[in-house]
């Protein structure tokens, strides 16, 4: 018994030491990986976060991050990111999997507490321009009295104070059936709930990146989309009822006859039962289901080549709001008119050009010498303090900003704009591959 006790301590201590070496390399790789990511996406954004995690059902993560993007006037908060695969052995071997061109069976991508803010770029921005306007944009304002888009005070007026999501995406692959079925999930919480998941077909049996690449055609074997309202539609009525100074349901009326006019007017024109099913989802804060089962897989750029009719029999179609079948899918599109309204192809009328006319002479102009851009040494950088500069790294970052000065240690520091000031950073000499200054 003794002997046996002794033998179950050792494996005890044994497995515990393995566990304890397999959180140790997940954890230092993941933060690894992560250094990696924050410094290749620096000419983007700003990235910070909190701390990484190790799950023993199979996935690592970083928490409380924070990304703020160079080129928009936005905040983004995530809770966490996590990087899930089917047990913690695949999680293990999908590093060693990826460095050498093979292709996990399973992986997904966890987003937790996604925040936006309401008056950001990314969800509250302004209306397209004219020029890049097409008769598609904003549908959802129609019939919304003098309201035309949707943004930051809009929302705030429905009774939103933020946006606050949760998303899973991933794939699958089922080799012996040559097919990859992608996964997206998300909880827009208080606003609506997508599922989606949409099965491709592949010419061969692919394991490996390579192999996908090759055999991955656009063709669909399955689809499935679920949109679920969790309050939108009720914000949204109310909202606009008020502004068009209407009850809720004459709103309603009005804003899908409004949606099918314009439709109609740009080549899209919608039978009953699809009308009437969008009214519902509307009205009865639906659950609107749209699979696709064809017969044989199908590329959709084909599609625009068919009439309605035989695209839903070839997608093998089928529509619900709140578990109701629409039985009526009837509808018609003209394509050439289509592509018109979405500008496709559309080419900018040249300026006339204008007749001359002869000027009274005047002074000459003073010549003005315009900077550009000059190929400078690393170690000859200190001779241009104070100007403009473009440093290129060994990782592929770019850096566009004002030189400082180059210490003894061999750091250059550049000083380089970013949301709402500027940033300072310090590279190693040794480790700028291109410079090149404005004068």
């Amino acid at each position: 018994m003794r002997k046996f006790m002794i033998i179950l301590a050792t494996i005890t201590t044994v497995l515990v030491l393995m566990a304890g070496g397999i959180w140790g390399y997940l954890w230092y790789s993941t933060q690894q990986q992560a250094k990696q990511l924050i410094v290749a996406a620096e000419p983007l954004a700003e990235i910070n976060y909190d701390s990484v995690s190790v799950s023993p059902m199979g996935s690592v993560g970083v928490k409380q991050i924070r990304i703020i993007p160079n080129l928009v006037d936005d905040v983004i908060a995530i809770g966490a990111i996590r990087l899930k695969a089917p047990n913690i052995l695949a999680l293990l071997n999908v590093r060693r999997q990826l460095s050498q061109g093979e292709l996990p069976e399973a992986l997904s991508l966890s987003i937790r507490q996604l925040e936006l803010p309401l008056y950001g770029a990314l969800l509250g921005g302004k209306p397209p321009s004219p020029s890049e306007r097409t008769p598609f944009n904003d549908l959802d304002t129609l019939g919304c009295g003098p309201v035309t888009h949707f943004g930051g005070a809009q929302w705030e007026e429905m009774g939103y104070d933020r946006f606050s999501s949760n998303m899973d995406m991933g794939y699958r692959l089922a080799a012996a059936e040559n097919r990859i079925n992608l996964q997206i999930r998300n909880n827009a919480m208080g606003w609506a709930n997508l599922y989606l998941d949409i099965g491709f077909a592949l010419n061969t049996s692919s394991t490996s990146i390579l192999q996908l690449a090759a055999s991955l055609t656009p063709k669909i074997a399955s689809l499935n989309i679920v949109l679920q309202d969790d309050g939108y539609n009720t914000h949204r009525n109310n909202y606009c009822a008020g502004k068009a100074g209407k009850s809720v349901d004459a709103y309603i009326a009005d804003h899908v006859r409004l949606v099918v006019e314009r439709l109609r007017a740009n080549g899209i024109n919608l039978g009953p039962g699809l009308i009437s099913a969008y009214r519902r989802y509307l009205t009865e804060g639906a659950q609107l289901t749209i699979a696709a089962h064809p017969p044989a897989p199908i590329d959709p750029a084909e599609l625009q080549f068919y009439k309605a009719e035989d695209v839903i029999k070839l997608m093998g179609l089928t529509v619900k709001v709140n578990d109701q079948a629409v039985t009526d899918l009837s509808a018609e599109w003209n394509t050439a008119q289509i592509t018109q309204a979405l500008g496709i192809g559309r080419q900018r009328t040249p300026r006339a050009e204008e007749p001359e006319v002869s000027a009274a002479p005047t002074a000459p102009k003073p010549v003005v010498i315009k900077k550009s851009f000059h190929a400078t040494p690393v170690s000859q950088l200190n001779q241009h303090v104070g100007k403009i500069a473009r440093l290129e790294t060994s990782t592929g970052a770019n850096y566009l900003g004002k030189l400082g000065t180059l210490t003894e240690a061999g750091i250059v520091r550049i000083t380089i704009r970013k949301s709402g000031g500027t940033a300072t950073l310090s590279l190693r000499s040794e480790d700028i591959t291109k410079a090149e200054v404005l004068y």
